[in-house]
């Protein structure tokens, strides 16, 4: 089968015929129908992400139908049609026990540390595979993940009504946050980013008002945000750029007594004004992955209509020219793209 392999650390990754994969106990074999492309995969195949156990085939962000059952597997038959979860946990340490999953003290993430979705076809646990209501397209099923990380950030930082909410970055996670901020009720959404196709998406999606920044000088619309927050600030920041450059826009953009989400992956380290923390008495919350309970609440506003997925996927892709999704994505010229094995 063809198959994406990142073999080892630092740049590089092949594109490849290798064996079938057959499914142990617990697990399933899936066609792997759709796959998107995350910005943590960029991050796989540029060397940045160290945390992988090699040799791996990337990709988190995928549906397919099982073709395979493995021994122990209840349900699931052939055929069936399935969204895949990235968080596999061990399921008896603290943090899984107190239904923090995400946080499981031995994580084994699909995608990072044992293969995932950039394939032909992918194994993955039965306990993995969410089963898709009848109707639900392939490419609205692959985008499950990126909504659910969204959802589980603005979960945290209790966006509800009458918040003003602030997101940096129009990318796929700052496009579902917006979405789901306008759905909790938020009062406002401003949206910040650096390119104006994005931030004009932004507005398709239900932002109120759209800053565009240099990434040199990022904090220069906030005398704009001011003035349009009768000087507070917003009392939701949800930042999602993964840019070390945002986070101090993020602490002079939250209102006093904010809430200021962490959703993104950082790749260089930062240092922020902790006298910003103080006098404001901002919380800051981190939000890794999800829970399963999450992923099954996203599929449902999926398909209940309530959250759109179309407006964010503007390339598709066979998985033989992934190279040029990668390059969409780096460039920015893509929202989201979908490769189909």
């Amino acid at each position: 089968m063809l198959a994406v392999v990142k073999e080892q650390p630092g740049e590089g990754w092949a594109l490849r015929e290798v064996a079938r994969p057959g499914p142990a106990a617990g697990e399933v074999l899936l066609r792997v129908r759709r796959i998107g492309i995350c910005g943590s995969d960029l991050a796989i195949f540029d060397g940045r992400e160290t945390d992988l156990r090699l040799p791996v085939i990337p990709g988190h962000e995928f549906a397919g139908e099982v073709v395979e059952r493995g021994a122990e597997v209840q349900g699931l038959p052939s055929g069936a049609r399935v969204a895949v979860n990235l968080v596999r946990n061990c399921g008896h340490c603290y943090q899984c026990r107190k239904g923090q999953g995400n946080l499981c003290l031995d994580p084994n993430l699909i995608g990072f540390h044992s293969n995932g979705g950039f394939a032909e076809f992918a194994c993955v646990p039965a306990g993995n595979c969410h089963p898709l209501p009848e109707g639900m397209s392939w490419e609205a099923a692959a985008s499950i993940d990126p909504l659910t990380s969204a959802l589980a950030a603005v979960q945290k930082a209790g966006v509800g009504p009458g918040d003003r909410v602030a997101i940096l970055g129009p990318g796929p996670i700052g496009l579902y946050a917006c979405q789901l901020a306008r759905l909790q009720g938020a009062r406002e959404i401003f949206v910040i980013g650096t390119r104006a196709h994005l931030l004009e998406k932004a507005r398709e999606l239900g932002a109120d008002r759209a800053f565009k920044v240099d990434r040199a000088d990022m904090t220069a619309c906030l005398p704009g945000i001011l003035e349009a927050s009768d000087g507070r600030g917003a009392e939701v920041v949800v930042e999602a750029t993964g840019d070390p450059a945002a986070l101090d826009l993020a602490l002079a953009v939250a209102s006093k007594g904010g809430r200021i989400a962490l959703v993104s992956i950082y790749h260089e380290r930062t240092e922020i004004e902790p006298n910003s923390v103080v006098f404001k008495e901002l919380r800051i919350l981190g939000s890794f992955d999800y829970r399963w309970i999450d992923f099954e609440n996203a599929l449902r506003l999926i398909a209940g209509g309530r959250i759109r997925t179309e407006p964010l996927i503007t390339h598709r892709l066979p998985l033989s020219r992934i190279q040029e999704g990668i390059a969409l994505m780096q460039s920015r010229q893509a929202i989201k793209v979908l490769l189909e094995p």
